[in-house]
């Protein structure tokens, strides 16, 4: 269902859009490709782009390239920072080095945000990889459902409510993952 109609009259003064497409690559690994573009509808002070980012340029223009194994495991990520608001924002990419070999899963942006301290990093960059991670195992998820049918424990199992092990989603659909809910006193 459409959220509902704006009742009063409005003026656009921001907009955002964030894009992910995955891909099966030839050798076996997969990607994820990402970019996160913004604007402002009105004139931008800003003094490292001449004094002003006049009002409807591209403000962010952000791309990321997240390769990874059937297992998850980050294998490479390539990043691209085109259009940016302070000459700072292009170096904050080196960090994003160390995702190299992080498993994507439970803990995932916890572990990302030990090895990119805030500060060191960007704040788009970071947020565009979180959601390549879950764009990833999106991507990915017909061989993992294979590997499920061969016993190995569902990466969502408990992870939200529709996973849940003792809920109805589970019970129906992957019967030997599912557990009895013991009775919780803080439920009844």
């Amino acid at each position: 269902m459409p959220i509902s109609q704006p009742i009063p009259e409005r003026e656009k003064i921001y907009f955002r859009r964030v894009e992910y497409t995955g891909y099966r690559r030839d050798d076996a690994l997969w990607d994820v490709e990402a970019r996160f573009r913004d604007m402002r509808m009105y004139d931008f002070p800003c003094v490292d782009r001449g004094g002003t980012i006049p009002a409807g340029e591209v403000f962010h223009d952000i791309m990321l390239r997240l390769t990874f194994d059937d297992d998850l495991v980050v294998r490479g990520l390539e990043t691209s920072i085109d259009a940016f608001p302070y000459k700072q924002c292009p170096f904050a990419s080196v960090v994003f080095k160390n995702v190299k070999g992080l498993k994507i899963g439970k803990g995932f942006s916890k572990e990302l945000r030990r090895r990119i301290p805030a500060e060191k990093g960007c704040a788009h960059l970071f947020s565009l990889l979180v959601g390549a991670a879950g764009a990833a195992f999106q991507t990915a998820v017909q061989i993992r459902m294979m590997k499920y049918c061969r016993g190995v424990t569902p990466d969502p199992l408990d992870g939200c409510l529709a996973w849940d092990s003792s809920g109805e989603m589970v019970k129906q659909q992957w019967p030997d993952f599912y557990r009895e809910k013991e009775n919780d006193p803080q439920t009844e």
